[in-house]
């Protein structure tokens, strides 16, 4: 079983697009019609295109946005910090 992830409320995909758009690599691609991203999931969150996309550029300015977001870091603060710790503790 896995753990329910929180469904992203619709106002912040615009901020999502934003930063996808920002964090582009190439203006053309094939995969994902120029857009920068696939898709939402089921979650209502963005699917990032790997091939025209900062993948991890895109992780660390969603991971900021969460932070500065009250109502996100509500939602999924507690995701980013878990992984956060597992980084602290494999490094040492």
């Amino acid at each position: 079983m896995s753990e329910e992830i929180p469904r992203l409320p619709d106002e912040h995909l615009d901020r999502a697009r934003e930063i996808v758009a920002e964090k582009r690599t190439r203006q053309k691609c094939k995969s994902c019609y120029d857009r920068g991203y696939i898709g939402t999931n089921q979650n209502n969150l963005l699917v990032p295109c790997a091939k025209c996309t900062d993948v991890d550029g895109v992780m660390e300015a969603w991971r900021g946005y969460v932070a500065e977001t009250p109502a996100l870091k509500e939602l999924y603060g507690d995701y980013f910090e878990e992984e956060e710790e597992g980084t602290d503790e494999s490094q040492q």
